[in-house]
This record gives C-alpha cells, structure tokens and sequence, in this order.
C-alpha cells in the first residue's frame, strides 16, 4: 500500500500573524539546486535576493532575516516568493535549517528573527 506524506502548510508554521499584509512581503529567491520548504530560514544578499541561510558564509547571507512562507521548486533563475518578514510568531521546530547547523548557530540565528520581530516558540 503506497504512503503519504501530508506536505507542510503555512499555518504549520506561521503561528500568529500581526496584520494579514504587513507580515509578509513578496520577495526574489535566488536560483537553487534543491526545492525549499515552507519554513527555510532566509539570508538576503548585499544585492537584496533572498535565500537559505549559510552560515559557513562570510557575508550577509550568514545572517537569518526571514522565514520562507511558500514552498519553492528547483529553479536556474530567480524567482517570485512570500516571506515572513516581520512581526510574527513562527514554529520553531518546524522551521528549516540547513544541513549541519549547530545549536549555537541556530541560537544566534533566532536572535536575528527575534530583532525582527519574528519569535519562535515550540509547538507540540
């Protein structure tokens, strides 16, 4: 018998949102190799494209400024995509990381969201 795998929702991750159009914002993914989940922690470039964080980086995109808030495919270009910007509560163990982060990344990283006003809670 073939499983299912329900895919992750927004509201899976956006927990409280201060006022429908002001939380989100459209903004340019950069061009990736792997799809992106709902919930990706974003970096945004000096050139203001947005995409997941790396922190192995030396620049900006070391730092966290958003939360993904529509599923991305692969693309070889940019693309169109909503964000969680600002003014939030998000699920923080439903957010994503990027493979190998260490606690201490992730800690510092959610300081970032937090500056923002975007705050992460666990959910069960």
């Amino acid at each position: 018998m073939p499983t299912y795998t329900e895919p992750k929702y927004l509201s899976d991750v956006l927990l409280v949102e201060v006022k429908a159009g002001w939380t989100k914002q459209n903004i340019v993914i950069a061009a990736t190799t792997t799809a992106l989940a709902i919930g990706t922690v974003l970096s945004k470039t000096a050139a203001g494209i947005y995409q997941p964080i790396n922190f192995a980086a030396s620049d900006s995109t070391k730092n966290a400024v958003a939360v993904l808030a529509s599923s991305e495919a692969i693309s070889t270009g940019q693309q169109k995509a909503v964000a969680i910007a600002r003014g939030a509560t998000v699920s923080k163990n439903n957010l994503v990381w990027p493979d190998g982060a260490t606690e201490a990344q992730i800690t510092a990283a959610l300081v970032q969201l937090e500056a923002l006003g975007i705050v992460a809670q666990n959910t069960y």
